[in-house]
């Protein structure tokens, strides 16, 4: 963990800061010293993430709302409960972590998102939205069986009270939530500006019937009355948004049993605490609408607040975000791009996003072809049913999700797309490790939960090339599938600019890419037809020492670890699998018989991946016998925030680990054959 200040230089810098510690420190402040801390704080978090990165616009909008939550509640006795906790950085601050958060998002780290493990004020940990709400009315049940008087708060986005699962917690029978307290921090923003009914709402914009009735009738009443008349309709306009206010919410909140306050503002500090100690006093469930500023206190925060949500190190004085020198096309940008080309192509092609344009790429759609784009706000589930209703009148749509949030819509997967065997496709993006976010981030698992799905298919491409080749092939192919590619840029490989250079991929095949009886100027990642290699090595009279199967993201590693092998006099050949559902039969009963040992290599865990499928495949066509197989993947734990390539080596599927684990197979029968060239180097 990088830290870039010592004690002393934060004192200097930081005085107030330093000295709180604690909610108990902050009880002790006036408000005065209050807005000090806050231009404090403000300042250190803009300096933070301008190294780190992380999400600074959610944090600098809720500095007084934190202070006004810490200074009238008694945390950890009071249970704070943050969604997702994008919005938790000020939280960390004055809970005792001050100094750490030098540290946040890196390895051993502050954690970018609630962490119990980390503080007893994190009291519950969280990285997907709608969670809050559920798991505050819990708690407080929880506090009522034992006895205990405190209350639970959540505080939720208003992006993310567009997910179902808030809408469930606050459906919950009002015995439930007596000591509730729900604050929505409304900011108009998730990650990219909100869409939807409920933020049509909550943004004022002026959609009820019976509101224009009565505006209109209002406003006709008013107009006849003599001398004065005009005046009031102008006046009447000006107070329309909280005519609004008055009846939409009100009514909406109080229908399930709250009673609703609001609009507040969010960055009226001392109005804000006066409001906390009343609602204390209350035992009834209470919705606290507040309005806050994305971004406040930093410009280009403000300005651009889709890009300062979340991101990655920048300038702190001009804002610009620091790009990576000669950086390769993201996965993503490849994913959309190439969607962009089939939707050119073909008017049934639409892409489906879950409040995620700019993550998914899918932003590039939306501006070339704004009729055949979706964006469904923070409501995973929805985006997959809504792809089903289209697929059944001849659409073809495309849904790009988050590997992490498409665990959220698993159901619908099944249920609404694969038991009708509907033609959609997923994008799952995000899959395998993806750093500084952490274990609520990782994408580990698609592999095991998509694949065990009758009707779908899943595939993953070895580079950004071959992601367009599979697009287009997913596209062409008819039923459920989908493809999963990583975080980050490629190899930096050109890409096909146009549909007619992407040349036909057979559906299902996985290929041969090296092979070490090919000369050095003849390497290169590239398809190895299975009759050549099998020729290869009948005429050179060598054997198959091992085999390196990799999927996806492993396939340049293994390939790269089969040019040391090579170097060594070993032979090796390296597959990439491409699909581990179907597994290619014709491929890996032809290729085992050049050899009896393989190891497979995946960013997926190991439980039900595709080294999984592999070995299902051999046993279910009774072609285990004599195999020896390694497998390598994600073992069976959770991994915290660090950088790719130390979590692949934490892991254990980095090359050095690879080339180990098949110098090991290969030296396995050495003891018992003289012969063996291992033995013998060994020797």
């Amino acid at each position: 963990m990088t830290t870039y200040f010592t004690t002393e230089e934060l004192q200097q810098r930081y005085p107030l800061s330093m000295n709180v510690q604690s909610p108990a420190d902050l009880k002790k402040l006036s408000f005065q010293d209050l807005e000090k801390l806050a231009e404090e704080h403000r300042d250190y978090l803009i300096e933070i993430c301008s190294r780190n990165g992380g999400h600074l616009g959610p944090g600098l909008g809720v500095l007084e709302l934190t202070y006004a939550l810490h200074r009238v509640f008694d945390s950890p006795q009071d249970k704070i409960v943050w969604d997702i906790g994008h919005q938790s950085y000020p939280h960390k601050l004055i809970t005792g972590r001050f100094e750490a958060f030098q540290g946040v998002r890196q390895e051993s780290g502050v954690s970018g998102f609630c962490r119990r493990d980390e503080s007893e004020h994190d009291i519950f940990g969280a990285g997907h939205a709608g969670t809050s709400i559920s798991a505050a009315i819990g708690l407080g049940e929880g506090m009522r069986r034992n006895g205990l008087p405190h209350k639970t708060i959540a505080i939720i986005g208003d992006a993310a009270l567009t997910a179902g699962l808030a809408y469930e917690g606050l459906h919950q029978d009002v015995a439930f939530k007596k000591n509730l307290i729900v604050i929505l921090n409304d900011n108009e923003m998730s990650i990219a500006p909100n869409v939807g009914a409920i933020n049509a709402l909550l943004s004022r914009k002026m959609s009820s019937p019976f509101l224009h009735k009565l505006q209109d009738e209002v406003k006709g009443m008013a107009s006849r009355i003599p001398f004065v008349g005009e005046e009031v309709v102008q006046a009447l306009s000006k107070i329309k948004h909280s005519l609004k206010n008055l009846v939409i919410p009100t009514v909406l909140f109080e229908s399930l049993g709250f009673r609703y306050y609001g609009p507040i503002d969010g960055h009226n500090l001392e109005e804000l605490c006066q409001l906390f100690e009343n609602v204390r006093q209350l035992e009834e469930p209470v919705f606290i609408h507040i309005v806050t500023e994305k971004g406040r206190g930093y410009a280009p925060a403000i300005a651009d607040k889709e890009t300062f949500h979340g991101c990655g190190p920048y300038d702190k004085e001009s804002g610009k975000i620091i790009k990576e020198a000669n950086a390769k096309a993201g996965y993503n940008k490849v994913y959309a791009e190439t969607l962009v080309m089939l939707a050119k192509a073909d008017s049934r092609v639409v892409g489906i996003t879950a409040a995620m344009p700019s993550g998914t790429g899918l932003g590039a759609l939306q501006k070339e072809l704004p009729n055949q784009y979706y964006d469904v706000g923070i409501s995973e589930q929805h985006a997959v049913t809504f792809a089903g209703g289209l697929a059944l009148e001849g659409v073809k749509p495309h849904v790009a999700i988050y590997s992490t949030f498409m665990q959220r819509a698993y159901d619908q997967v099944i249920h609404d797309i694969c038991i009708q065997g509907l033609n959609v496709k997923f994008g799952m993006d995000r899959a395998g490790f993806v750093g500084a976010d952490g274990a609520t981030h990782h994408g580990n698992y698609d592999v095991s939960f998509m694949r065990a799905i009758p009707n779908l298919h899943v595939c993953a491409p070895k580079d950004e090339r071959e992601l367009q080749e599979l697009v287009v092939a997913m596209n062409r192919h008819e039923g459920p599938a989908c493809v999963r590619y990583p975080r980050g840029g490629g190899q930096g490989l050109s890409l096909y600019k146009n549909l007619d250079e992407i040349p036909e991929l057979e559906w299902g095949t996985g290929e041969i890419v090296f092979a070490s009886t090919l000369s050095q100027e003849e390497q290169r990642p590239r398809q190895i037809p299975m009759e050549w290699l099998e020729r290869s090595f009948k005429s050179q009279k060598k054997s198959l020492d091992v085999i390196l199967v990799g999927y996806g993201t492993t396939v340049y590693p293994c390939i790269r670890v089969a040019e040391k092998l090579s170097r060594m006099g070993i032979q090796v050949v390296v597959v990439n699998a491409r699909f581990a559902k179907p597994i290619d039969s014709k491929l890996f009963e032809r290729i085992t018989k050049l050899s009896k040992k393989l190891v497979t290599v995946e960013e997926q865990v190991l439980m039900g991946g595709f080294g999984s499928a592999l070995m299902e495949f051999f046993e279910s066509f009774d072609l285990l016998s004599g195999l020896k197989i390694k497998r390598l993947g994600i073992p069976d734990q959770f991994f915290h925030q660090a950088n790719q390539s130390t979590l692949w080596r934490q892991s254990g599927i980095d090359e050095d680990n690879i080339l180990k684990t098949a110098l090991d197979l290969i030296a396995s029968d050495a003891a018992s054959d003289p012969e063996n060239k291992m033995h013998q180097q060994s020797s």
